[in-house]
């Protein structure tokens, strides 16, 4: 009998150690288990925040096609840079015939002449290849635009000088060697904006 009962003891506090024990580990698998299901959360919510930035891509290509050049519009632009060419080279010669001892009124006359006409040219491209430009186009290009009437206004001052300076009985040399390199710089900027508004508008 007492046999018995000192059984019935040892089995009863075995027990009670073991069960304490299952009930500590079961706590444990389903922390391990909350881990891991907000591990997962979180990758999916990386995954969902790196998925949008094709939309971006896609947003920055949409509007480059919208400003994107017509053909008509490529032949323009080339024209005017290529005529904003000529008159730099014209502006440059200028310089270089009204140096000192070389200097001839009359052949820098014809260059001054030569260097108007190309600018009333010039102008009449411009105005077309603007007028042609979608509203897009515009607004995308406006500082350019802005920027070549900043430089449009210095060159015609500059050939307004120059004019001044010829139409005297002894023009200064000096002086009109100055303000053809002015102008020759001045068509270099000219120039630049051109050839700016070509890569923006996928042109070549």
């Amino acid at each position: 009998m007492k046999k018995t009962v000192l059984s019935l003891v040892v089995a009863v506090a075995f027990g009670a150690t073991f069960l304490p024990a299952q009930g500590r580990g079961g706590g444990g698998a389903q922390r391990g288990g909350s881990q891991r299901q907000g591990t997962s959360m979180g990758q999916g919510q990386r995954q969902g925040g790196q998925m949008g930035s094709p939309t971006s891509t896609t947003t920055r290509q949409q509007d480059r096609d919208r400003i994107r050049a017509t053909d008509q519009q490529r032949d323009r632009l080339r024209t005017c840079d290529q005529t904003a060419k000529q008159i730099r080279t014209q502006a440059r010669q200028m310089a270089r015939d009204a140096r000192g001892s070389q200097f001839n009124a009359d052949q820098v006359r014809q260059q001054r002449d030569q260097i108007r006409e190309r600018l009333q040219t010039m102008e009449q491209e411009h105005q077309q290849l603007m007028t042609g430009l979608s509203t897009q186009q515009k607004e995308a290009l406006q500082n350019h635009v802005q920027n070549m009437e900043q430089i449009r206004e210095r060159v015609n001052t500059h050939l307004q000088q120059v004019d001044a300076e010829l139409n005297q009985e002894n023009p200064d040399a000096k002086l009109v060697r100055q303000r053809a390199r002015e102008m020759e710089q001045s068509m270099k900027e000219w120039q630049k904006q051109y050839q700016k508004m070509q890569s923006k508008m996928g042109g070549a």
